[in-house]
């Protein structure tokens, strides 16, 4: 069974590497303790040990890969940057490691807070233990990354644009919420809820506790797999490992009141379903579905408008994140923050040849998707694509 690879001299200042199942059973009370004591503002579902644990417990496929980086001062953990080995060609020979991201977990945060970044990157650096040419930190958002300030001297952060993160500010009315939503759209729900009031009873109920939330998952499951998701073969239902990854969640997320599924019901019967995770005073909508039968009264669109006012209308609730873009969110107008790929390289003559690398392979990929009548440079690659720090 995998041990701790202890990495620093004193457990009290530093940083410990821990490896594996064993080690993530050891780290995570104390984990747990650093999440949950942490500011509303900073708290986060994707900074939780259960995230990884629901990851660990049902998706992960090689758990002795896992290594968890558990940063103390004064003895208090203050921090937990959980990794697994980048595959790539060059692995033997520059071995990098990336942040925990697969199927159904999108954005990645330093458990701490992004003001750790710092210390961590020091401590990483300083360690013997773990060879790491480069760090990769996939989808995190621009303002919980690393600064290029906070990079150990010598390194270097290649950082380029991924997507967004679509938010809506719930903290006032209904109406400061829904400001910037064209009119006719707004028309066009009112309309659609009345066509919905006029085929039967339309209801919103939101399950909330572990027995509620175990019985909702069904429904929430059959809906996400009733349409093109489920007739492609790439619904959650259609594959145990999520199946686990999602029932892990409404275990533990939900024996802390921190999980939802909200249901849109006609007649009893569900026509749209969100599967939700509270953090503080944000609600994270990580999956959304609807019964196409019921396309013409546009019932996903019909239950985000009731999640909003609900939203809104909850004082201990400031903000509604969608976690990715959505293609339909457009509608809605919301707030959108940057997700970037970062690429941090070590000082030292593998991180210095991996940069080199990289910088070789962006150019060549440049000139490569650059037409006869455009130079390399303006072919976009370039502009997403930055170097900070020397």
């Amino acid at each position: 069974m995998p041990t701790p690879l202890n990495a620093s001299s004193s457990t009290r200042n530093g940083l410990e590497i821990l490896q594996g199942r064993s080690g993530f059973a050891q780290l995570a009370p104390e984990w747990r303790r650093l999440v949950e004591t942490q500011t509303p503002a900073q708290t986060s579902p994707f900074q939780h040990p259960d995230w990884i644990g629901a990851w660990l417990a049902s998706i992960c496929t090689e758990p002795d890969g896992l290594r968890l980086l558990a940063l103390r001062h004064h003895g208090e953990l203050v921090a937990v940057l959980p990794l697994v080995p980048h595959a790539c060609p060059l692995a033997r020979l520059l071995p990098q490691w990336t942040m925990i991201q697969g199927p159904h977990m999108v954005l990645t945060e330093l458990a701490g807070g992004p003001s750790r970044w710092p210390a961590m990157l020091q401590a990483l650096l300083r360690q013997r233990t773990l060879r790491c040419s480069a760090l990769q930190l996939p989808a995190v958002i621009h303002e919980l990354a690393p600064a290029a300030e906070a990079l150990p001297a010598g390194s270097t952060m290649r950082r380029v644009h991924r997507s967004e993160s679509a938010w809506l500010d719930c903290s006032g009315d209904i109406e400061q919420a829904l400001a910037r939503v064209q009119r006719s759209f707004r028309q066009n729900l009112r309309r659609l809820g009345r066509r919905a009031d006029s085929q039967g009873q339309v209801a919103l109920e939101v399950a909330d506790t572990p027995a509620a939330l175990e019985e909702a998952l069904t429904h929430f499951l059959d809906i996400e797999a009733s349409g093109w998701k489920g007739r492609s073969g790439s619904a959650i239902r259609d594959d145990a490992r999520l199946v686990g990854f999602y029932r892990a969640l409404v275990r533990d997320f939900g024996a802390r009141g921190q999980c939802r599924i909200h249901r849109l019901t006609l007649d009893g019967r569900t026509v749209a379903a969100q599967f939700a995770l509270r953090s503080g005073r944000q609600l994270n909508l990580l999956k959304i579905g609807y019964d196409e039968a019921f396309s013409a009264i546009a019932p996903g669109h019909l239950l985000m408008m009731r999640i909003i006012e609900r939203s809104c209308a909850d004082p201990d609730l400031d903000r509604l994140s969608l976690v990715t873009h959505p293609s339909w969110a457009h509608l809605w107008k919301p707030q959108l923050a940057e997700v970037d790929h970062l690429t941090l390289t070590m000082p030292g003559w593998d991180g210095r040849l991996l940069g080199r690398l990289m910088q070789w392979r962006d150019q060549r990929r440049a000139r490569t998707a650059a037409t006869p009548d455009e130079p390399a440079a303006s072919s976009g690659l370039p502009t997403r694509t930055q170097f900070d720090g020397t």
